[in-house]
């Protein structure tokens, strides 16, 4: 999940998918994520916050909780649910299902949008539709947004409480939904072939955030070394990183963080040496 802090050039990123349920300090998924988005709206008490997730995140509750906290969110729809649309003729609401609406949505807009996946990006022109819904159940007014991808013939569905009446909205809302991937380079870094977090085990809960608290603050080290320190002793790290020539060799903060293992591997040798 992430909440993009209005005004701010990145996006913070709140991680609420990282805890076992084998914990006995663990009561649920929801729990964890409520307690995330309280404490995104402590850290910036006068900010607007927008939340962009995925549709793991497409529950009702979770848009309740956005709202107490005075934020936005953008949520990819997954639930195959009912909702209702204003007539505008009877000026009242009435039952529809999502994805017939889905289906019949003037796609009006259109924007050429770049993805890229395992190094290889295609270009596409994707159309998009919007319209103004409502949640039978908690009466929640809410704007769907539709992208039709004509190359896959695929249809993405965002659910958002930001008002799209008109095409900038419409295009506000989808690029800050393409923003959402951004993470995935600095949650990747922690996660997996950079600071290895998921290899740590621990058997409570607390001390897995402990644990999620000292790697963020390693990742922010290397972070700040990458753009505070000058450029030829960074160049100078990279270089102690090296590469072997090989398709998985990474870029960036990988091989940075490679040569501060370097440096830290010959310093503790040395001492042991002396």
């Amino acid at each position: 999940m992430t909440a993009t802090v209005v005004n701010m050039p990145e996006p913070v990123v709140t991680y609420a998918n990282w805890f076992s349920y084998l914990s006995e300090d663990f009561v649920s998924e929801n729990k964890e994520i409520y307690r995330s988005i309280r404490i995104t709206r402590a850290l910036f008490p006068h900010r607007k916050l927008r939340f962009v997730g995925d549709a793991g995140l497409d529950d009702q509750e979770i848009f309740r909780w956005v709202v107490q906290v005075k934020g936005e969110f953008i949520i990819r729809a997954c639930q195959q649910r009912n909702v209702e649309v204003c007539n505008d003729w009877l000026d009242r609401w009435e039952a529809e299902s999502l994805p017939d609406l889905v289906a019949t949505v003037p796609l009006s807009l259109r924007m050429r949008v770049a993805f890229t996946h395992a190094r290889k990006t295609r270009i596409v022109t994707m159309a998009i539709g919007w319209f103004k819904i409502r949640l039978p159940e908690t009466e929640q007014v809410l704007w769907a947004l539709v992208a039709h991808d004509p190359d896959r013939k695929h249809d993405l569905v965002l659910l958002t409480n930001v008002p799209a009446d008109t095409e900038r909205d419409a295009r506000t809302v989808y690029t800050e939904w393409r923003h959402r991937p951004r993470i995935e380079h600095p949650y990747r870094f922690d996660q997996e072939d950079g600071l290895d977090v998921e290899d740590v085990q621990v058997q409570t809960l607390e001390r897995m955030r402990r644990i999620f608290v000292f790697v963020l603050v390693v990742a922010l080290f290397v972070y700040h070394i990458a753009e505070t320190w000058p450029r030829h002793a960074v160049l100078w790290l990279r270089h102690l990183g090296g590469k072997l020539g090989l398709a998985s060799d990474r870029d960036g903060p990988y091989l940075l963080l490679a040569g501060m293992r370097a440096v830290f591997v010959t310093t503790a040798t040395l001492a042991f040496i002396a």
